[in-house]
């Protein structure tokens, strides 16, 4: 259990031989994830003590180095606030922080622990989820107006697969969070089941589940039996095996609208995943609704903007980095016959085109890739060039 005391100043003035230093500490960088406006927390271990990085919009950075040697160790205070054994820390493990109190500044955070074996002992990952992250609606993600009014268009169909398409950490649940909030408003009321891993945040009106392996329950059982539960709209967390794959697809064939997500770069490379996964092409072509693809983008800070100062002045809102929050970036690609894209994308695959040639064919069909969306955001001063970079690469010219 944590204690919101804010009493601790300075991280580096608390003495590990103390016997309070890890109940101190993990006080200290918790609360100093959530004013910076962290996603992610990482205690990593060295020879001598351990380094805390925070993930702040999409970028790692050092915050800290403390010291170790002393009994009261960080890394074991937070596997007593999970509830894990200290004593199995030589193995991966998972848990959520329990919090002795809902006041303070941390209540409006639910804390996710990772735990990681390494040469130097096991190292911490914190995923912070904040209650106010949920969006409402789809509007409010601030993604382009022909994204969003797609995305509330298929929230109203009744069958076939959409999946949202990116790596870690680009939005994709996010998104997916806000579609089914948006069917769970509907009238009338639509029968929704999630499986998910790890359920992130709790959605009212609707059926969620947390896949338990140990137990028996994978993605693709799970989903097995969602579907004979009378269920309309089913969401699974992530489409990673052939069997996940087969399962989706039979319910989106079967009277189901499927919601997932797939590790691809764009749409061309997340049909050919699909097919790696053994899904037939033209089991695609007949269950596949769109392919929704995502990034974020960091914004550059508009106080820096607006006074005219460089990062290196340290501007207090950003912290130096020169960037202040997000903005989502997206396309999205149907394959139900409305989009032109897609048809010529679908043809693509089906003459057995590769990766590369389907992007190309996109392209000349009209569709356009998030290298163009992200010019535009440049162009607009939203963000500029070295991020579109970081975050897209460099444009593929094929």
């Amino acid at each position: 259990m944590v204690k919101h005391a804010g009493a601790v100043s300075s991280i580096e003035n608390l003495d590990p031989h103390d016997g309070n230093y890890a109940i101190d500490v993990i006080n200290h960088i918790l609360e100093l994830a959530v004013s910076q406006n962290a996603s992610d927390i990482h205690l990593q271990p060295r020879t001598q003590g351990l380094d805390v990085l925070l993930r702040i919009d999409g970028v790692l950075s050092v915050q800290r180095s403390i010291p170790g040697g002393g009994e009261s160790d960080p890394v074991n205070r937070l596997m007593v606030m999970a509830g894990l054994p200290t004593y199995r820390s030589g193995q991966p493990m998972e848990g959520r922080l329990r919090l002795e109190d809902g006041k303070g500044p941390l209540s409006n955070v639910s804390f996710r622990l990772g735990i990681y074996p390494t040469i130097h002992g096991p190292r911490a990952v914190i995923r912070l989820l904040r209650k106010s992250d949920a969006h409402d609606s789809i509007a409010t993600l601030g993604l382009p107006g022909d994204v969003t009014e797609t995305l509330e268009q298929l929230s109203r169909q009744t069958d076939g697969a959409v999946l949202m398409s990116g790596p870690a950490g680009s939005g994709k649940t996010t998104t997916l969070y806000a579609m089914l909030r948006n069917i769970a408003d509907g009238v009338p009321r639509r029968s929704v089941v999630t499986i998910e891993d790890p359920v992130e945040s709790v959605i009212p009106r609707i059926s969620q589940s947390e896949l338990d392996p140990t137990g028996g329950m994978t993605l693709a059982s799970a989903l097995r039996s969602a579907v004979r539960q009378d269920s309309e709209v089913l969401l699974v967390s992530e489409i990673r095996d052939p069997e996940t794959a087969e399962a989706a697809f039979q319910a989106s064939l079967t009277g189901h609208l499927v919601f997932s997500s797939l590790h691809g770069t764009d749409v061309a490379a997340s049909l050919r995943r699909l097919v790696q996964f053994g899904v037939p092409d033209f089991v695609i072509r007949s269950g596949l609704r769109a392919i929704v693809t995502q990034r974020l983008l960091r914004r550059l800070c508009a106080d820096c903007c607006a006074s005219g100062k460089s990062a290196v002045d340290l501007c207090p809102a950003c912290m130096g980095t020169g960037y202040n929050g997000r903005i989502a970036i997206a396309s999205c690609v149907r394959f139900d016959g409305s989009d032109p894209v897609g048809d010529a994308v679908s043809d693509a695959l089906s003459a057995g085109q590769s990766t590369d040639q389907m992007r190309r064919v996109a392209r000349e069909a009209g569709g356009t890739d998030l290298h163009r969306r992200a010019e535009l955001l440049v162009e607009s001063g939203l963000t500029d060039a070295a991020e579109a970079y970081r975050v897209l690469g460099a444009a593929t010219s094929v």
